[in-house]
């Protein structure tokens, strides 16, 4: 057992898996958040099987299932024709209890969490504190705070930097954060009317083509969202304008309905990873060490992926393994799931939903409506898609299955 509490720096959904995990195995734990009250944003909103299974040995996945809505298929329109590629995750039954894609915010995830850690003792959820600094030496890290009182410092066997994708933690150990960021920003929208009242056979889960102005729409227990793109020429206030939100809606739903609107945020799209996520006992997980385009719900579930094995591997030493092996394989496994799965698929999606040649749009439409009509196939990507794959291929704590 560590003499001092882990310290994570950020209380997002990532970092209060870990200290979620860790304070149930009575590993004592310091949550510091530089907001004042965990986040209300909904942000990412889907909960993968794989995920499910992976949250269900701690009780956390029963008490989602109460607050979430289960959407059973996934679609692939065209603006203009319509439907052309349908994926029934029913073709999971046999593989998980979860066959569907949770849909369900994160901001209720994190109130899950923090109720959790409220009857524990030995957790600690403090507010308005915010990781500026630290210094490891060879048994620990001295982390410096801040408040808006002053500054303390507090003693850690490990930190973990869980503090998203402008991480203080990540910036202070000078790992480089390499990728892309595209040029449009993306406006997700939040209405309570129901889209399929105009869309008929809409799934609560939808990826629309269109070459000019794409469209993801899925419904989450609050409401409908709706994210589409921004051209870079057109600034955040114009996008932003009640008028404007409501044409495109509009258009997109062919109505002349007006909605409410209950949500509305911009986004910046970002592919990067961490050139390692760890630096002796400084360790990144979840934005901080990767960061990818929504399209897919993979950006969540990848981070809940590493803070699980991380926590594990964490059990692990807390019982006398040495953590500079362990802490490698978490670099390794998680890392390439990074770069070669939640990056592949998520480019992948963004590509099908915005590509601008007629010929390649059509091609890449047939090649996703061919392999959701092969039920074989579509099962693989499914299995794949849902995280289910990567879980068990990789190992979750554990070896890769291929270096065993």
């Amino acid at each position: 057992m560590f003499k001092d509490p882990i310290v994570i720096a950020g209380a997002g959904p990532v970092g209060m898996t870990v200290a979620d995990i860790l304070s149930l195995k009575g590993i004592p734990v310091v949550v510091l958040e530089k907001g004042s009250t965990p986040s209300r944003e909904w942000r990412a909103s889907t909960f993968h099987a794989g995920t499910m299974e992976l949250l269900e040995p701690f009780g956390v996945a029963d008490e989602l299932m109460k607050r979430g809505l289960p959407a059973d298929k996934v679609q692939y329109r065209d603006r203009k024709t319509g439907l052309y590629a349908e994926f029934d995750f029913s073709l999971l039954k046999d593989e998980t209890k979860y066959p569907f894609r949770l849909q369900c915010s994160q901001a209720t995830y994190v109130e899950i969490l923090a109720q959790r850690l409220s009857t524990r003792p030995h957790a600690k959820l403090l507010f308005d504190s915010e990781v500026v600094d630290f210094e490891q030496d060879e048994s620990g890290v001295n982390v410096t705070v801040q408040t808006p009182s002053g500054s303390y410092q507090i003693r850690t066997p490990y930190l973990l930097g869980a503090d998203g994708g402008r991480s203080t933690v990540r910036k202070k150990l000078g790992v480089g954060f390499d990728g892309y960021t595209l040029e449009e920003r993306w406006l997700l929208v939040g209405t309570p009317v129901p889209f399929d009242r105009y869309i008929p056979d809409l799934a609560f889960v939808n990826y629309i083509s269109d070459p000019e102005e794409f469209l993801f729409i899925l419904r989450v227990p609050e409401a409908w969202r709706f994210l589409y793109p921004i051209s870079p020429e057109t600034s955040d206030e114009v996008a932003l304008n009640p008028e404007n939100i409501q044409k495109t809606l509009q258009k997109a739903l062919h109505t002349t309905d007006t909605f409410p609107i209950v949500e509305n945020t911009i986004y910046k799209i970002h592919q990067r990873v961490a050139d390692s996520f760890y630096d002796g006992r400084v360790i990144l997980l979840g934005d901080a060490a990767h960061i990818n385009s929504p399209m897919g719900g993979l950006g969540l579930n990848s981070g809940i992926h590493d803070a699980i094995d991380l926590s594990i591997r964490l059990l692990r030493i807390s019982e006398g393994a040495e953590f500079g092996p362990e802490f490698d394989t978490y670099n390794e496994v998680r890392r390439w799931v990074a770069m070669e799965y939640v990056r592949k698929i998520s480019e992948k999606n963004t590509n099908v939903v915005k590509e601008k040649d007629p010929a390649h749009r059509l091609q890449l439409q047939k090649e996703m409506a061919e392999l959701a009509a092969d039920p074989e196939r579509a099962k693989k990507w499914l299995l794949a898609s849902a995280m289910i794959a990567s879980a068990r291929e990789e190992g979750i704590g554990e070896l890769p299955k291929t270096q065993v």
